[in-house]
Formats: structure tokens, C-alpha cells, sequence
């Protein structure tokens, strides 16, 4: 007798629930995602395409019904014609943009540093990773009311320390230059925790086996570095630089809690500025949401170039 079991006939009750199980198999992983793609959608998509619209209209923050100067009115893309005559917004964006280039290649050189320094897997090394990593754990709000206080230049930690030493206070958050300066330390201590972190995972993948070759023909260990550990952590390099970039460019908690954009507006970024132009100039949320647009379609750019970059690595 032939014990094997005869395949389900269309039209038969197995045919049915053959179908849906596959049904079932191939919605499941759909049915998981659902609720990342809603919050993705709330709180990131829909708020796009709202500023985005926003940026076409004259109308206050808040829409009051009963008071007619809040209502909207479209005005096309007036509101991006007014920024090239805005000067606090051409100011902003240039500051914003050295910030960028000065301030997220120095948070990459530290954090490789550290990365190379603080690789190997022991103990001890394991302890002090996790002591240069707390800072990433801390809001850069908090980070900046600390830092405020350190460069604070009659009691401030910092020139107490210079004063040792005979050296006058500073006056860090008291000079436009400095002040600056300030900044971009605060910046780059706060994240290149975690970059080293990122550019660690990136050297753990690097076969040994290369560097004991290298080691064996009596590779230098500066070419080593130039010819094994940057081209094969260039992964990992992009994804610290596109992040770097998208960080800069928001930098803003960092900013308030530190020197408030002083002294003056010496360190009023474009964020700050979007804040100011949105909550503190009556009718102006259209105008902030056209410069929100530009620093999107500007990190947009950045980021879709340094990504065809990447993959164009030998």
C-alpha cells in the first residue's frame, strides 16, 4: 500500500488553507513594520510635507480663527525670494555652514584617535570606552549649562586652572571669536563618544590577517594606517561624517544652554534663527518654514552626495 499522502486538489479544503498560510507568511512581516511606518509617518513625513506647505503661506504660529492677521495667506514662493534679502538668515547660514566644516572634521580626527587608542578588547580598555562614551548619554543641553560654568571667566573651573600658571582669565563666552571657539570644543567632546564607538565596530572588521602580512614585509605602521585601516573603514567614516554634518547643522541645545547666541548674535546658528523668526516675529512661521526648507534640501544634498561617494570606493 502506497502510504504517501496525496497532494491537496484544487478546490479542496487544503488548497484553501495552503493559500492562506502563504497569505499569512507574506503579510506578517508587513503587519510588523505597520507601526514603525505610522510613527515614521506622524511624526516625520506628515510634519514635511506640512512645513513644507507652511513655507508657501504669510500666517502666524498659531492659526486664531477670530483674529483675522493670523489667518494664511498664500503668497507662493515669496517667502523664499524674502530670504535672499534676510540678512540675519544669510548670517546664520554662513556661521552655520564653518561651524560644519571646521567642527565635524575635528570630531572625526578625535574620535578615529580615540577609536585606535581605545580599541583593543581588555578590561581596562572596555572601562575607559565607557567613560568616553557617558557624555553621548547626556543631553547637550545639560552638556552646555556644565561647559558654561567650566568657561565661566571670574569663577569658571577652566581659568582657575590657568591661573596656576599665571595666566589671565579668559573671557571664553565674552568674545565673539572664543565664544565660537567654545563651542565647537563643547560640540566635539559631547559626540565623539559615540563616533568612536561607531569607528570601533568599523576596526573589530578588519581581518588581522592584514596587518600581520603588512607587519611581515615590514610595513610601517603610518602606512599600515594609510593603506589598510582608512580605506576599509571608509564605511564607517561615511556614516560618521553624514551624521556629523545632520548634527551640526541642528546644533541648537548646545547653543542656548551655553551662551544664549552671544555675545550679540555671535553664535546664533540657523536653528536658533528659524526659532526666533517662527516664535518671536508676529506672522513669520511661513518665512521660518522656508528656511526650514533650505536646510533640509541642503542636508538632502550633502547626504546623497558623501552616500554616491561611498559607494564608489575602490
Amino acid at each position: 500500500m502506497d502510504d504517501r499522502r496525496a497532494a491537496p486538489v484544487a478546490g479542496k479544503p487544503g488548497t484553501a488553507s495552503l493559500s492562506l498560510g502563504r497569505l499569512g507568511r507574506f503579510t506578517w512581516p508587513y503587519l510588523l513594520l505597520l507601526p514603525t511606518v505610522v510613527l515614521l509617518f506622524t511624526f516625520t513625513l506628515y510634519p514635511l510635507v506640512q512645513g513644507l506647505w507652511m513655507s508657501l503661506f504669510t500666517r502666524g504660529i498659531v492659526v486664531v480663527p477670530q483674529v483675522e492677521s493670523t489667518h494664511p495667506v498664500f503668497v507662493g514662493f515669496d517667502n523664499f525670494i524674502h530670504l535672499l534679502d534676510d540678512t540675519n538668515f544669510r548670517v546664520s547660514l554662513i556661521k552655520t555652514i564653518v561651524f560644519v566644516v571646521i567642527a565635524v572634521p575635528l570630531q572625526l580626527a578625535v574620535s578615529l584617535g580615540l577609536a585606535i587608542l581605545l580599541s583593543p578588547q581588555t578590561r581596562f580598555y572596555a572601562f575607559v570606552r565607557t567613560i568616553v562614551f557617558f557624555p553621548s548619554m547626556i543631553s547637550m543641553l545639560i552638556i552646555g549649562v556644565i561647559w558654561a560654568w567650566l568657561f565661566g571667566r571670574n569663577n569658571g573651573l577652566i581659568n582657575y586652572l590657568l591661573s596656576l600658571f599665571g595666566i589671565d582669565g579668559v573671557p571664553w563666552l565674552e568674545n565673539d571669536l572664543l565664544a565660537q571657539i567654545a563651542v565647537i570644543i563643547v560640540w566635539v567632546w559631547g559626540g565623539a563618544g559615540f563616533n568612536m564607538m561607531i569607528l570601533i565596530a568599523g576596526l573589530t572588521a578588519i581581518p588581522r590577517d592584514l596587518y600581520e602580512a603588512a607587519a611581515i614585509d615590514n610595513t610601517s605602521k603610518w602606512r599600515q594606517f594609510t593603506h589598510i585601516t582608512l580605506p576599509l573603514l571608509q564605511p564607517s567614516i561615511v556614516v560618521v561624517v553624514v551624521l556629523g554634518i545632520i548634527e551640526a547643522f541642528k546644533v541648537y541645545e548646545l547653543v542656548v544652554s551655553l551662551t544664549t547666541g552671544g555675545p550679540g548674535r555671535a553664535t546664533v546658528y540657523l536653528i536658533q534663527n528659524i526659532y526666533e523668526t517662527a516664535f518671536r516675529n508676529a506672522n513669520q512661521a511661513g518665512l521660518a518654514a522656508a528656511q526650514s526648507a533650505v536646510l533640509f534640501v541642503i542636508l538632502m544634498i550633502l547626504t546623497v552626495v558623501q552616500l554616491r561617494f561611498a559607494r564608489k570606493r575602490p
